[in-house]
């Protein structure tokens, strides 16, 4: 063979081994931007305000991370009700207990069930109900994942599955949860939840059964490889991180006071400020809990709003991370003062995860107006809507 067509011969296996990884292969990543080349580093010039800062500043941007243990989903191929079985464990302030959220074949609400009202959750569309005698356990052995569920439905039906793996799996990225993309569980403010560390189940060795009514049903399977490794549509965290962004608000807006510090904490959200010409600008903001944190920087900073300029229109980029990891979303913003009235949209652009895409981070758009009165109380309207 000639150097020509050796060469010819490597060029084409690159290019075939590029093909597969990026399209015949899932290959999981925990940021889908790098962060600090996508924001740059902008910054708001002294001139679009048109009065000195009065030392305040109001945020339109608000921020709360749910304490979860544990989470799993087990996909099911031929069941006639029920496509998917999620097991969320807890073990947090409230005590020790589990949710199951059951999702239909049929576009309809999921169903939730609890061991007890603590962890009934507040986002419940479908059926409810307390199942104090669910049967269940989610652990990590020297072995790898050995976990189980056995319970009833509302109307009397068993649902049971079994998974345990035949070796313990290394520590993988984790993803984007593609939850806020369906029906089957609505959302108010957008969910920012963050898979860390997520695994998929291995095909290989693993003792798997899952049976709904007393009948055997089949788990399902990713159809191409997860980091090369064949793998059931099972996939499971030791470490999820919950951020809820920006619920709705449509009321009095309360100013902030931050005094000379440029880091102001106020409950379990943090402001890291930048001091343009007096002003406070909101470079970063960060919700935490006991264990996780999320954290949404801007670029340039966010603005203070009410110290706009009439006419003022100004655009920025936002990128979200969760604990260490950077990137994982990321968008532009939009603020417009136009008289009394400072209109602001946040539009999600980029986001990953396995299955079904990075499409539905785009579906959310996120819009407020914030208004001050003749007496300078500040209000504000702000929703997410969706787009199909």
């Amino acid at each position: 063979m000639t150097t020509v067509a050796m060469l010819v011969v490597v060029v084409l296996l690159g290019i075939a081994a590029y093909l597969a990884s990026r399209y015949l292969v899932v290959n999981t990543k925990d940021s889908v931007v790098n962060q600090r080349t996508y924001l740059g580093n902008h910054r708001n010039s002294a001139d679009i305000y048109d009065r000195p800062s009065d030392g305040q500043f109001c945020s339109p941007l608000n921020v709360t991370v749910d304490p979860m243990d544990r989470l799993m989903l087990v996909d099911i191929m031929d069941d006639p009700e029920y496509k998917s079985i999620e097991l969320q464990i807890f073990d947090d302030a409230r005590g020790r207990g589990a949710r199951v959220i059951l999702y239909h074949q049929a576009d309809i609400p999921a169903d939730f069930y609890y061991t007890s009202e603590a962890f009934a959750g507040k986002v419940r569309p479908g059926g409810t109900s307390a199942l104090r005698d669910m049967e269940y356990h989610f652990d990590i052995t020297a072995s790898g994942l050995d976990a189980a569920l056995k319970m009833k439905d509302r109307r009397g039906k068993s649902v049971e599955f079994r998974i345990k793996e035949a070796s313990r799996q290394e520590a993988s990225k984790g993803f984007l949860a593609p939850i806020g993309g369906g029906t089957a569980i609505t959302f108010d403010a957008f969910p920012f939840f963050h898979l860390k560390g997520a695994r998929f189940v291995p095909r290989a060795g693993t003792e798997i059964a899952v049976r709904i009514d007393g009948r055997d049903r089949t788990p399902a399977q990713v159809p191409i490889p997860v980091n090369w490794k064949s793998a059931y549509l099972c996939r499971y965290t030791t470490e999820p991180i919950l951020g809820l962004w920006n619920r709705p608000c449509d009321g009095p807006l309360a100013p902030r006071r931050p005094g000379q510090q440029l880091s102001y904490q106020e409950g379990r959200t943090r402001y890291e400020l930048v001091d343009n010409a007096g002003h406070r600008e909101i470079r970063e903001m960060i919700g935490f809990s006991d264990k996780h944190s999320v954290s949404f920087e801007f670029s340039p900073p966010i603005p203070d709003l009410l110290g706009l300029k009439d006419g003022i229109e100004l655009d920025g980029r936002f990128s979200a991370g969760a604990d260490e990891v950077q990137g994982i979303v990321a968008g532009d913003y939009h603020v417009k003062r136009h008289g009394d009235a400072v209109e602001m949209e946040i539009r999600p652009l980029e986001g990953w995860q396995p299955m079904p895409g990075t499409s539905w981070v785009r579906t959310w758009i996120w819009r407020s107006t914030m208004t001050r009165g003749a007496d300078d109380a500040v209000s504000m309207r702000a929703a997410w809507i969706r787009q199909k």
